[in-house]
């Protein structure tokens, strides 16, 4: 009996210690751990055939800016044939010995047109035989603090900086450019510091410090941004929000890119078709202020076959010009309105299968500041080149088409329309003609200036768009887009054109390639 009883004992602890082994084997073989370093790059090619160059030779690179502006494109008589890539890659470093506690991202890119330049220094080069050009750009560099258990973080350096309260690091950008302000206001990098948290599962934040420029580091003489946005999910289809932002600015005009300054009365703003203020003295000081409210109802087509959304952005703030003992004298208040609206109707299976309409208001001034007052839309665009770039009109050349590397211009290339304003709308018909795999877009635009310049008309110009989209593989995708631009008499106006001489209308072919890589 004893015998049978320290048997039984014995297979139990050995059939027992058995299981336990093979338990601890399969711990052992589990899932991989995820990698601390990862890899997302993008690739994207253009070829392009239009009757759209411009006529300084220096311009030939990189072009940015109003189409017909002093960036110096026109319409020519010939066809101008060129191709372009750009290679994004983005690396995201996440060291386990933290516990996920920090994550650094950086972000570069290199662009060039085919067969530009060899064995040179400078971004948007080096296409030609032997290339060998330093042609990296930097765009990310920031840390991402995000504490265990926590609904809050905190980006830290350079990054993305758009007008939504998402956190740009994680969202795609098509949600910034189809959310909130569409970044019509700002959608670039900048540095800075960035907290991003929700106060209840429902209601997300956004605070936000930006450094735009830092001149003499001991001067008053410096330009900041301050940004506070909010969101909620009021119904599980509604989203509202409400956002304000603040630009301190005591640069005086000093800083920016290259020869044209930065701010209201810089020739940058010129250049990228933002409201250009003409000051008694070089040198002013400005507080300016946005305050908005948006919504949006099942964005993206969650959940419905109707999607709406829309904004209305107030410009508040003063302006002070300074003279030569650096005195500050009133010069104009600063009262300018934007709103945008679009609808969308999924009648097919997938989102591609829709159809939209939108439509754009900014308001206008005809007499800069003379009545001391400044009635126009203030965007990005004086402080940088391009900062605003609204794009979910789907248009190629009334409004900007954001498919580009280094050629980047349209007739309304920032929503102030030169200060004029502008009133727009989008007609977008979309279908897939394999489900996932083939789609095509017919698109029309119009536009009209809420001020009518001198010499001229309202009535800017009407654009009529196609585009046909085929995915290879998954995130390969081959695309053709062509367009037409029929201009009104706006363009009679000498004032809006470089050269006083109304342009042709413009048109542009092109075929692109991109791959998303993961």
């Amino acid at each position: 009996m004893k015998f049978k009883l320290l048997l039984f004992i014995f297979l139990l602890i050995f059939t027992t210690s058995d299981f336990f082994a093979q338990d601890t084997l399969v711990t052992k073989i589990s899932d991989p751990k995820t990698p601390e370093l990862k890899f997302i790059g993008y690739f994207f090619t253009r070829g392009t055939a239009s009757n759209v160059a411009p006529t300084n030779e220096l311009l030939r690179g990189q072009v940015i800016g109003r189409l017909f502006g002093p960036n110096t494109t026109n319409t020519h008589d010939k066809t101008a044939l060129y191709f372009e890539q750009r290679f994004v890659p983005m690396f995201i470093y996440t060291p386990q010995i933290l516990d996920g506690f920090a994550t650094f991202r950086s972000l570069f890119k290199i662009d060039m047109t085919w067969g530009d330049a060899a064995y040179g220094v400078g971004g948007n080069s080096g296409g030609a035989i032997n290339a060998g050009t330093v042609n990296i750009q930097t765009l990310l560099a920031n840390v991402d603090l995000r504490p265990r258990d926590s609904e809050w973080n905190f980006v830290v350096g350079l990054q993305r900086m758009f007008d939504n309260v998402r956190d740009p690091n994680i969202t795609a950008v098509s949600t910034f450019q189809n959310s909130a302000y569409k970044l019509c206001y700002w959608g670039t990098q900048g540095i800075g510091i960035s907290v991003f948290g929700k106060f209840t599962p429902t209601t997300q934040v956004r605070f936000g410090y930006f450094q735009l420029y830092e001149n003499i580091i001991q001067d008053n003489d410096d330009v900041a941004l301050w940004m506070v946005d909010f969101e909620s999910l009021i119904h599980p289809l509604i989203e509202v929000g409400a956002d304000a932002w603040y630009v301190w600015d005591r640069g005086k005009n000093a800083g920016g890119i290259s020869v044209l300054g930065q701010g209201l009365n810089s020739g940058l703003a010129a250049y990228n078709g933002a409201v250009r203020l003409s000051f008694p003295s070089q040198k002013y000081e400005a507080n300016v202020l946005w305050l908005g409210a948006h919504a949006n109802y099942a964005r993206e087509f969650l959940a419905s076959r109707w999607w709406a959304d829309g904004f209305v952005m107030a410009n508040l703030g003063t302006v002070d010009t300074l003279s030569d003992n650096s005195t500050p004298h009133k010069y104009a208040d600063i009262l300018g309105v934007a709103a945008n609206a679009m609808i969308a109707y999924k009648y097919g299976m997938t989102v591609n299968d829709k159809i939209s309409l939108e439509g754009i208001f900014t308001s206008g001034d005809g007499n800069g500041a003379i009545d001391k007052k400044i009635n126009s839309v203030i965007t990005g665009n004086v402080y940088g080149s391009p900062v605003g770039i609204y794009s979910s009109h789907r248009s190629l050349l009334l409004f900007p088409d954001p498919q580009v590397v280094n050629r980047y211009y349209s007739v309304v290339q920032d929503i102030s329309n030169m200060g004029l304003g502008v009133t727009a709308a989008f007609l977008n018909l979309q279908k897939d003609f394999i489900p996932n795999r083939f789609s095509g877009k017919i698109g029309f635009a119009t536009a009209m200036s809420n001020v009518t310049p001198d010499g001229g008309a309202s009535y800017i110009g009407s654009e009529v768009n196609v585009e046909f989209k085929y995915n290879l593989k998954v995130f390969l995708t081959l695309g053709v887009s062509a367009g037409y631009l029929a201009l009104g008499d706006f363009f009679n106006a000498p004032s809006v054109t470089y050269n006083n001489t109304r342009p042709k209308n413009p048109w542009v072919f092109f075929t692109t390639l991109s791959w998303l890589m993961f």
